[in-house]
């Protein structure tokens, strides 16, 4: 695999404008001849050549590191117009300092990676987030490293098992971590979460959580190791464990976190329309003679899969109105966003009000901006960008470090049959991302359709649209952001996610969003009828 990849264990969550870069270059290459766009585009990130062997063990020097800590620095100065929208100048020049005093000795690429997440944490923006290259890994397990043989979820300081593999017992879900080799586990996670932005409360955590396995090792934990924990009797064990990789993942033993939104058993019903990523199930009826409702899967906004949404769309809304549902569920707890044109999509088919999903856009030109058009492009059509001007001349017209504003006014969508006029709650939660966020927070703003769940991961003022940027010393890929978000309601200040109407508290074992959902249609159908 290589690190043009997203790393291993962390989507790289694209913001939805994101997609005037691919329109541009699109539209362009379009008039030579009418292909599809995945003929000209690729990811940015595959236009990065893997690293080697010899520059993955390469030991550098530690100016060299610490000049590429400053580069950091500079970079996110130069591609964004608001890199601070979370923290301070201050803290992050401290934050540098602090890293570069610590590099006392030579480093190889894996010893340096630490402090480089550290310093993207440092500015919680989660599209700043760093994970683990791929290739750093793949060589790590060629060299007989393995990775720890459970994951465990932070529960305010304490670590608890969710996830094992089957040569770690005798530890089990929901065992408690003490000690990880010599490293108590209240230091190993106060570790782990200053690697991982942390964007909105609980949003660090649920980052530690994902990559819990894959942060561990780049902290520098080695197997086999000793481990000791609690069980939920009180009693104490300690056991001596050996590693695996990612193929014995399918082994595991899991159990339902406190965290997870979702309940652990899908949702029963019958499937009305299945277009994988996409599904529309019709619930079992919760009392008899009542009407039933629709519960529509929507995990992934990517832009490529917009015509297959649209046709999901139709069949599904044709299908729950041909079956006289009371309501439809829209579950967007999983999804991590891509483009927010699938949520238009939808809400064109359940409302004609008027909204916005964001009130202002600010695109910051510089040197990485330009260049990314040129790596979203695949190689062979890479002449074609002198056409840029033409599709974006606003853009074009820039000079470096200014500010392109984009004003989004709030407007209505024609309505698109076959449409629905019934009750419709969204559900929503910790791993709604990017142009998932934004659509619910449009979704809430204008009361489009009633939220319920958890406030999102995502925050709608945000920093978005991002790009790779391989460091000049280690070579480390990071990525950088050129975009500024602006809540749908134009309120700068509120730099919190996105609050459902209704929150509802996971309960293990159950989806207890989804149940409130379901009452709340019934609520609502009733005061239909009055």
């Amino acid at each position: 695999m290589h690190a043009t990849k997203a790393p291993r264990r962390r989507l790289r969550r694209l913001a939805a404008w994101s997609a005037l870069v691919a329109i541009a270059v699109t539209a362009a290459v379009v008039l030579s001849g009418g292909c599809s766009r995945s003929t000209f585009m690729q990811s940015p990130w595959n236009a990065i050549p893997a690293a080697t062997p010899e520059e993955i063990a390469k030991l550098h020097q530690p100016e060299a590191l610490r000049a590429d800590l400053d580069a950091i620095v500079a970079l996110h100065e130069r591609t964004n117009p608001n890199p601070y929208l979370r923290v301070s100048k201050e803290s992050i020049l401290a934050l540098a300092e602090r890293l570069k005093a610590s590099i006392d000795r030579p480093m190889t690429r894996r010893e340096f990676l630490p402090l480089v997440m550290e310093m993207q944490a440092g500015y919680r923006s989660d599209h700043y987030g760093q994970g683990v290259p791929n290739e750093e890994l793949d060589a790590a397990f060629a060299r007989g490293e393995r990775l720890l043989p459970f994951r465990a979820e932070p529960r305010d300081d304490a670590l608890v098992v969710f996830s094992v593999a089957e040569r770690a017992r005798p530890i089990e879900p929901g065992d408690t971590i003490l000690r990880i080799g010599r490293v108590s586990a209240a230091d190993h996670l106060a570790r782990l979460r200053s690697l991982v932005p942390s964007e909105s409360a609980r949003y660090g955590d649920v980052d530690v959580r994902d990559r819990f396995d894959t942060l561990s090792w780049a902290v520098g934990i080695t197997l086999p190791a000793e481990i000791e924990f609690i069980r939920p009797d009180g009693s104490r064990h300690t056991v001596t464990v050996e590693g695996v990789d990612d193929r014995e993942r399918e082994s595991e033993r899991t159990a339902p976190t406190e965290a997870q939104p979702n309940s652990p058993v899908a949702p029963q019903g019958e499937v009305l329309v299945d277009s994988p990523p996409f599904r529309c199930l019709l619930l079992p009826a919760d009392s008899p003679g009542l009407a039933p409702i629709a519960l529509i899967d929507f995990p992934r906004m990517s832009g490529p899969l917009g015509g297959q949404w649209d046709r999901f769309l139709d069949q599904a809304i044709g299908a729950a109105n041909a079956r006289g549902v009371a309501g439809i569920v829209v579950d967007i707890r999983e999804n991590g966003g891509g483009n927010s044109a699938l949520g238009d999509a939808l809400l064109s088919r359940i409302t004609d009000q008027p909204y916005r999903m964001a009130s202002r856009v600010v695109w910051r030109k510089s040197p990485e901006s330009d260049e990314l058009f040129r790596m979203m492009t695949k190689p062979m059509w890479r002449w074609l960008s002198f056409v840029l001007p033409l599709f974006l001349p606003d853009y074009s017209a820039l000079k470096y470090g200014e500010d392109l504003t984009y004003e989004i006014g709030v407007a209505s969508h024609p309505r698109v049959q076959p449409g629905f006029d019934g009750p419709t709650c969204l559900l929503i939660g910790e791993r709604t991302y990017s142009s998932a966020m934004m659509f619910a927070d449009g979704v809430r703003t204008y009361d489009l359709m009633l939220t319920i769940g958890q406030p999102t991961g995502g925050v709608p003022n945000a920093l978005g649209d991002i790009g790779p940027f391989q460091l000049p010393n280690s070579r480390i890929v990071v990525s950088f952001s050129q975009k500024m978000f602006v809540r749908a309601s134009g309120d700068e200040s509120d730099l919190g996610p996105v609050l459902p109407h209704i929150e509802v508290a996971p309960i293990a074992g159950r989806d207890a969003a989804l149940e409130r959902a379901i009452q709340e249609i019934r609520r609502m159908e009733a005061e239909r009828k009055k």
